[in-house]
């Protein structure tokens, strides 16, 4: 059995090397083991999701709060000291795009400081909204409407660029966006040109097109940007989890035991 702490993909030569019985996912599995080249080779793969769902919306919040107050920015002054100022988020809308286990969570947590929440996701029913203080929107119209917005959609070809050109377009040049979800869901292109032609509030990215994001990069460096080693799930708490599922899942034999799903 190989267990495997999500963040970078799984390399399929060394899956197909190791030849391993079973594989283990921290997390969500589908964006980075090859699932197709496991089942070829016989090899079964389980995941292990929404044991990091209180770690990523934390982290959500906590990411949002930074940018809302611009700490990235007075952090970079720090030799000159210089204040960055902000603004509250209390009162504000916050748009959520994607209602599972994670944007559920980071709905609440918002909602715990003030914030005003209204959502999309292709799950999301008026009843659910309703039963959780929410306003159920369409898509490009949350786009339009929010101060921020939180991206907590699965990476499907369906999902592949959801925010492209059009819709980041629709965002307001005050807007917030915060994806510790997949950056495929976003042009990330794109969103580079409008950051950096001052377009955007402010982005905090846990998630990108190329990790490690290179030095250079404009995410790393740009006074609106808020980069972060995809380490929204990482912390000893969901780690313990894991660990206990996986163990759980190893004595028994019981996928059940330890929370643990099959995909292969």
């Amino acid at each position: 059995m190989l267990h495997f702490f999500h963040g970078r993909p799984l390399d399929t030569g060394v899956l197909l090397a190791e030849r391993p019985r079973q594989v283990v996912v921290a997390g969500p599995a589908g964006p980075v083991v090859d699932t197709d080249a496991a089942r070829s080779a016989g090899i079964a793969v389980y995941d292990t999701p929404g044991l990091a769902a209180d770690s990523v919306a934390e982290f959500t919040l906590t990411l949002l709060l930074m940018l809302a107050r611009r700490v990235p920015s007075a952090v970079g002054s720090a030799p000159g000291w210089q204040p960055s100022g902000g603004r509250e988020l209390s009162g504000r809308l916050l748009g959520i795009v994607g209602w599972g286990q994670i944007g559920s969570r980071t709905a609440r947590l918002a909602q715990g400081i003030g914030m005003r929440v209204a959502a999309w996701s292709p799950s999301l029913d008026e009843d659910t909204a309703r039963a959780a203080g929410v306003t159920l929107l369409p898509l490009d119209t949350l786009l339009r409407t929010a101060d921020a917005v939180s991206l907590h959609l699965r990476s499907t070809p369906q999902n592949e660029r959801l925010i492209d050109a059009r819709r980041l377009a629709l965002l307001g040049p005050q807007t917030l966006l915060v994806n510790t979800a997949r950056a495929a869901l976003i042009d990330m292109a794109e969103l580079r040109r409008r950051l950096a032609a001052g377009l955007l509030g402010g982005v905090a990215l846990d998630v990108f097109d190329l990790e490690p994001l290179p030095a250079d990069d404009l995410l790393r460096s740009h006074p609106g940007s808020l980069a972060t080693p995809h380490m929204a799930w990482m912390t000893e708490d969901a780690v313990g989890r894991f660990l206990a599922a996986a163990v759980a899942f190893a004595t028994s034999g019981d996928p059940a035991a330890g929370t643990i799903r099959q995909l292969v």
